[in-house]
């Protein structure tokens, strides 16, 4: 217990010390706390924001997926989604049901190797009451993913839906 409040002190710290910025969508959906070193980018056609660290080769998306729609259930989208990474090349580490921002969320873990190039991606989908469904894409590469694996749940970790 003592080391999960460790932890949770420490990633509270390091996001508000890092943060640099703060991102509201047009749309007034959500906020995002952009963290130091990390361009945002977004695109309002499809309404995506993009992180971008350069130094780090860290990219983080945030997109949304579908509006609410009565009968449309979290596990129907993530097994869509697990049949698409399957054909697109991914290799699927690991698949994790979690709370992302205390809402009921899915990821997966995998990894991509292309040109000889190892690149680890992880999806995280989420449903937010009254919003809908939600896609966070990381990817870093796969040598140091494990190293940034704070970094990423800090930069994961600072988006705000607005209420």
């Amino acid at each position: 217990m003592k080391k999960v409040l460790v932890l949770v002190l420490m990633v509270l710290v390091f996001s508000l010390v890092f943060a640099t910025e703060y991102f509201v969508d047009p749309k007034n959906e959500y906020i995002y706390v952009v963290l130091d070193g990390f361009e945002a980018i977004y695109e309002e056609s499809d309404g995506t924001l993009s992180l971008f660290h350069e130094q780090l080769n860290i990219v983080i998306n945030i997109m949304k997926l579908s509006e609410p729609v009565q009968g449309l259930e979290l596990s129907m989208i993530t097994e869509e989604v697990a049949k698409n990474l399957d054909q697109s090349g991914f290799q699927t580490v690991s698949t994790n049901e979690r709370n992302f921002l205390n809402y009921n969320a899915k990821a997966f873990e995998c990894v991509a190797v292309e040109d000889n190039v190892a690149v680890r991606v992880e999806f995280t989908i989420f449903e937010v009451p009254r919003r809908g469904f939600y896609l966070i894409i990381v990817a870093a590469p796969d040598e140091t993913y494990n190293e940034f694996r704070t970094l990423l749940l800090n930069a994961k970790q600072m988006l705000m839906f607005i209420e």
